[in-house]
């Protein structure tokens, strides 16, 4: 699978670039199905082809389905205005989804990104980030606990330690890679007068999800 997606990458790569664009070309999860490398294999055809409007709707579908390398991607496109007339407020919303699921490059976007918008605007972006993060938990999704907690360090306009440390702490609860010495950096920038108070308040959430462990 690894293969095909390089396969695909490289042949539309130079393509790409002479587009002023340099799309993520990273192999979806192993969970997701087969459908969906296909999907991405097509939206990165498209964008070769100069079809943007066509590569926009597909990396909708799988933005909209929290697939990490396709949010990056249609945040390059919206940055760009391919396919899609410029939209700096989408294009954020989905580089900090992409950055909080681990697409590196997805940071320096999002700087470039809110450099362009006022903070009220950039405030609005943050409130659509915490608000699909919080429907994901809702979902069951386990990465979204994780990302929740990191978005509360990372995307606020003043780091939230406390909620990160209550994050964080049902991350470790229930398994998650990276979660345990996240939840420890994070409780050292929170007042001892308080970890007894949020470590029972991160219980009582913690007792209320409903988490799907992949």
């Amino acid at each position: 699978m690894a293969r095909l997606f390089q396969r695909a990458w490289s042949a539309s790569l130079a393509a790409i670039m002479a587009a002023g664009i340099s799309l993520a070309a990273l192999q979806p999860a192993a969970a997701q199905i087969d459908s969906s490398d296909a999907t991405f294999r097509e939206a990165v055809q498209a964008v070769k082809d100069k079809d943007f409007r066509h590569a926009v709707r597909l990396f909708t579908i799988q933005a909209e389905n929290d697939q990490h390398d396709a949010q990056y991607n249609l945040a390059l496109l919206l940055e760009a205005g391919k396919g899609a007339p410029q939209d700096f407020l989408k294009a954020l919303t989905w580089a900090w989804a992409a950055q909080l699921g681990g697409i590196e490059a997805a940071e320096e976007l999002a700087e470039d990104l809110a450099g362009y918008l006022p903070e009220k605007s950039i405030e609005t972006v943050r409130e659509a980030v915490q608000e699909r993060l919080r429907a994901r938990i809702d979902k069951g999704h386990a990465a979204a606990v994780s990302q929740f907690a990191t978005f509360h360090l990372l995307m606020l306009e003043e780091p939230d330690h406390e909620t990160a440390y209550i994050w964080f702490s049902i991350s470790a609860a229930l398994g998650l890679e990276g979660a345990l010495e996240a939840r420890d950096d994070a409780r050292e920038n929170v007042d001892g007068e308080r970890i007894i108070e949020l470590q029972s308040e991160a219980g009582t959430i913690y007792e209320s999800l409903e988490i799907i462990i992949d």
